[in-house]
């Protein structure tokens, strides 16, 4: 693809594989030239060889703080305006808050939190001058309501969504859009990646996402400026009844933790 044919460069984080990796396909189909970044340097690259011309690896740790400071300058220097931001990238722990690491809490802020918000300030700080750009940010459902052995997790995205939700009306004065796609379960290799001190499998269950079904809901963002979508239905009716009966869905989830207890002690 020639240079004078790109519509604008995006940086996807996560991008080797996963959701990332589909929504960096569904942007270079755009024409948009894709900063794929990711840790792994091996899925990177093979990631990118299959978007020849429409896209360039980014090999950076995101857990490593000093690798993403100043990091969006350093690309806009080499390949100009970067009009789209999805932070996609995230790790994951299963279990208990006393079975979990200061280390593993820490380590998991870092990624699923505070890489994220350094790249937000900085994309925020270039956006805003030129009046234009998109800002996305993957959370989780679990952001919004975590369940048990999910403290670190659902932790870090919780804070995430907050952090979203207050940078959507700071940025709106500047013409600068900020989104949040809050999926369930998604068949990745995340729950493998995940680290688990807990006595139970990290799996997931009842109905999951496909990621083509997840980046097809953060393209629908961009295209349609939508501020939050949790990307399942019967979840959304969930999140609305725990915001207006939270003490009765708390009253659920104990009694679902109690069965599932039981359940495990029988096997």
């Amino acid at each position: 693809m020639e240079r004078s044919k790109i519509v604008a460069n995006a940086l996807v984080t996560g991008a080797s594989s996963g959701i990332g990796l589909s929504t960096a396909r569904r942007l270079a189909h755009r024409g948009h030239h894709v900063l794929m970044l990711s840790y792994d340097e091996p899925e990177l690259q093979q990631a990118c060889q299959d978007l020849v011309g429409q896209a360039t690896p980014v090999l950076c740790d995101l857990s490593q703080s000093d690798q993403v400071d100043g990091l969006f300058a350093r690309l806009e220097g080499l390949y100009g305006p970067i009009e789209i931001l999805i932070n996609n990238a995230g790790i994951g722990h299963h279990g208990e808050v006393t079975e979990t690491s200061m280390d593993t809490f820490r380590r998991v802020m870092e990624v699923n939190y505070f890489a994220p918000l350094n790249l937000c300030q900085q994309a925020l700080t270039a956006m805003k001058e030129r009046r234009r750009g998109h800002i996305l940010n993957l959370t989780s459902a679990s952001a919004r309501r975590p369940l048990a052995r999910m403290g670190a997790y659902g932790s870090s995205k919780a804070a995430l969504h907050g952090l979203t939700q207050t940078l959507r009306l700071e940025a709106h004065p500047y013409q600068v859009r900020v989104s949040e796609v809050l999926p369930i379960s998604v068949t990745t290799p995340f729950f493998e990646r995940a680290s688990n001190t807990s006595q139970r499998l990290y799996r997931p269950t009842g109905f999951r996402h496909s990621p083509d079904q997840v980046a097809d809901m953060v393209m629908r963002c961009l295209d349609r400026n939508i501020g939050e979508y949790v990307t399942h239905t019967p979840t959304a009716l969930g999140l609305a009844l725990d915001a207006l009966l939270p003490n009765f869905v708390s009253r659920l989830l104990v009694w679902s933790e109690r069965l599932t207890a039981r359940r495990n002690r029988r096997d």
